[in-house]
């Protein structure tokens, strides 16, 4: 059984905000819950976390009564915030996370990188990971398919949300630097191009003069998405985003069988391994400049890396992957007393 908790308004304007129908539906769902609860007689409940206090407050409406009535309780925090949530957090909210957390069954997190958010929260021995899994279309098609670069030029492609933080900002200033050093290149932006840094970021390349060099496409998606990650030689994304988790796009990259290059930030480094990526420093557009050319010049590298990649992708990032592992866990939190 499924209890849809979403919010159906069409505007995000009150996502993490406290309005009256925010309390209203959260109070409407904790009362459906409890009574699911006392119909159905569950041997098993799985939560996704919030990692916002608003979202947590939402969310003991379904951890306490479970806890009180001795449920089995699987939670899953799907990024890496928790530590700082908890630590900004009033004595009260400190007390009441302990609480609701230090009796789950299982914890899943992302990556291992993310343990260590949870220490004094939820025991060690029972938190587990499981990597984020997504469908094989990407791969599919770059594995049928024939890769192709336009103009003749090596194409870097950044896709993702065109926020700074994301790292878009500081690949676009490495361009002139890797100008310098070779002509055969094409820089290429995908993602929302009307936020207020796109339009700046466009309004630098035109004072640059490199328009030739950088491409911005807007967003993509469906069979659009899956072209622009065929017609790509390299992704990059030196992403330094305060609450990134598990990248989908760089699963996306792995999928299409691309060299990375991206930061030791968040599960980043434990999807990738030292053999999927080169690592740049953060807020560094001359060291993303000098690496993205070192991995340009370098064939027998970037063949690794590809092969490194789809070799992961298919061991723990499909769907399939994801499912047997969730399994997984669900059958030993329901073994667990």
């Amino acid at each position: 059984m499924h209890l849809d908790i979403s919010d159906r308004r069409p505007s995000l304007a009150n996502v993490g905000r406290l309005d009256l129908l925010n309390v209203i539906l959260a109070l409407y769902h904790g009362l459906k819950f409890q009574w699911m609860l006392l119909r159905d007689r569950p041997e098993l409940i799985y939560l996704p976390i919030s990692e916002t206090n608003l979202g947590f407050l939402r969310d003991c409406l379904f951890m306490v009564p479970a806890r009180l009535f001795r449920y089995r309780v699987v939670v899953q925090m799907h990024g890496g915030h928790f530590d700082t949530l908890y630590a900004k957090a009033n004595p009260a909210l400190k007390w009441l996370m302990r609480f609701c957390l230090g009796r789950v069954n299982r914890a899943v997190i992302l990556g291992q990188a993310f343990r260590s958010k949870l220490n004094g929260l939820v025991l060690p021995e029972r938190i587990r990971v499981v990597p984020i899994g997504i469908p094989s279309a990407i791969y599919e098609a770059a594995k049928n398919g024939t890769r192709a670069t336009g103009n003749g030029k090596h194409t870097v492609l950044f896709l993702g949300t065109l926020v700074e933080s994301k790292g878009f900002v500081d690949l676009l200033r490495a361009v002139p630097s890797v100008l310098k050093r070779r002509k055969d290149v094409q820089f290429v932006f995908v993602g929302d191009d009307s936020l207020p840094e796109t339009r700046t970021a466009q309004e630098w390349v035109s004072q640059r003069g490199v328009e030739a060099y950088v491409k911005f496409t807007g967003p993509k998606w469906g069979a659009e998405k899956i072209d622009a990650f065929l017609e790509a030689d390299t992704f990059a994304f030196p992403t330094w985003y305060p609450l990134e988790g598990q990248p989908i796009v760089l699963l996306e990259a792995m999928s299409a069988g691309l060299p990375i290059l991206t930061t030791r930030h968040a599960t980043i480094p434990d999807m990738l391994g030292e053999e999927g990526a080169v690592y740049v420093n953060q807020h560094d557009p001359e060291d993303i400049a000098a690496k993205l050319c070192f991995l340009l010049e370098n064939d027998e590298l970037r063949v690794r890396m590809i092969n490194a990649n789809r070799q992961k992708f298919l061991q723990l990032h499909t769907v399939e992957s994801f499912v047997r592992n969730m399994q997984g866990v669900w059958e030993e939190a329901l073994a667990s007393s």
